[in-house]
């Protein structure tokens, strides 16, 4: 069992510089104090569903098939994007990657699971909640930095002991949970003895995931959650077990559903950050400008095999938003453009014409 990677704080060290968080010892109730005029706000899931509906009309009218391409290799032996067979006669292999990651229908989080995070938002709405988190999102997460365990575990435990590591100028928000995260059984022949899984530990709060994760079960109640604890003293806080299909990428969506930074999670799923925006463009020209001009660079500069590799890592935070439940509209568009931008790269990089992926350009 190890402790969290370097990844958070890798991302709030490259972060503009963070205001030292303002939250209250019971952040239920400073959120709800300063935005109950929209506590009744419906949920915002008309973008999602829109983008829905226009997907099933335009497969029903002309399937998506999955986009075939000739490579040396595949990224990683253990991952299963399609069916992938060997070629003994050649040494290229067949990889048939889907055009488009498929979306899931709206499901809305579950009153149990907000109640469980906090008793105080009994009546508040989803919507209101998520746009109340967002405005503490930056301190909160970087306040994860701060969590230090007093000793990890070899084995999983029921709860862990922690403190937080004070910072000139700011107040960190206590986390309420530690999640240790792991991934399914890694496939093995029967005759062999089970292989161990590597398990990461997370720190948390239950609030956030409780907002964004309609899939995920009710956390258990936890005495960080209401009241403050001073830097350097050690307290207790429960684990949570979470088996996702991708652990590699957890830290990125975590850190996504705490400061919505679109365009800091789409460069790092890409192999290198793009010069000019590949989402929110004002028109279609400019969108389709901006995407060619960084498919043709990368696909001029990276192996197929290195594009394929993150295609791997952004099909696996595909897969963990499926499997968590979250409809959040700016993840899904940073998803649709990265596998987007990759296929056409890898389109390139393999003969085939970049419209196979972005389709013909239209007229202006």
């Amino acid at each position: 069992m190890v402790l969290q990677s370097n990844f958070f704080k890798h991302t709030i060290t490259n972060a503009e510089s963070t205001p030292p968080s303002v939250l209250p010892k019971s952040f239920a109730s400073r959120l709800l104090t300063t935005r109950r005029a929209r506590a009744n706000s419906p949920a915002n899931s008309s973008k999602y569903a829109a983008t829905q509906a226009a997907r099933r009309s335009c497969k029903q009218k002309q399937p998506i098939r999955g986009l075939k391409f000739k490579v040396l290799s595949i990224p990683t032996p253990d991952v299963e994007m399609a069916d992938i067979t060997p070629s003994s006669s050649s040494r290229t292999v067949p990889v048939v990657l889907p055009k488009e990651l498929g979306r899931p229908d709206f499901r809305e989080v579950s009153r149990q699971a907000l109640m469980a995070a906090a008793s105080d938002f009994k009546d508040a709405s989803p919507q209101f909640i998520r746009d109340g988190l967002q405005a503490f999102g930056l301190g909160s997460f970087q306040s994860l930095t701060c969590v230090r365990p007093e000793h990890v575990p070899e084995q999983l435990q029921s709860e862990i002991e922690v403190r937080l590591q004070a910072i000139n100028g700011f107040s960190p928000v206590n986390p309420t949970h530690m999640l240790a995260v792991f991934g399914p059984p890694l496939s093995s022949a029967s005759s062999r003895p089970a292989m161990k899984r590597k398990v990461t530990l997370y720190p948390a709060h239950s609030t956030y995931l409780a907002a964004y994760c309609a899939r995920l079960p009710p956390f258990a109640p936890s005495p960080a959650s209401e009241r403050g604890v001073a830097p350097g003293t050690p307290f207790k806080i429960p684990v949570r077990a979470l088996c996702i299909p991708s652990p590699a990428t957890y830290a990125r969506l975590s850190a996504f559903l705490y400061t919505k930074d679109a365009e800091t999670l789409l460069a790092g799923l890409l192999p290198t950050p793009p010069t000019s925006p590949l989402i929110s463009t004002s028109s279609y020209a400019q969108h389709r400008k901006n995407v060619s001009s960084y498919v043709y660079r990368i696909a001029s500069t990276y192996t197929t095999q290195v594009l394929l590799q993150h295609a791997v890592l952004v099909h696996g935070l595909w897969q963990n938003t499926c499997a968590l439940g979250i409809f959040d509209d700016g993840l899904w568009e940073v998803i649709d453009v990265a596998w987007m931008v990759l296929l056409a790269a890898i389109a390139i990089g393999t003969g085939s014409s970049i419209d196979t992926v972005l389709g013909e350009e239209e007229d202006s």
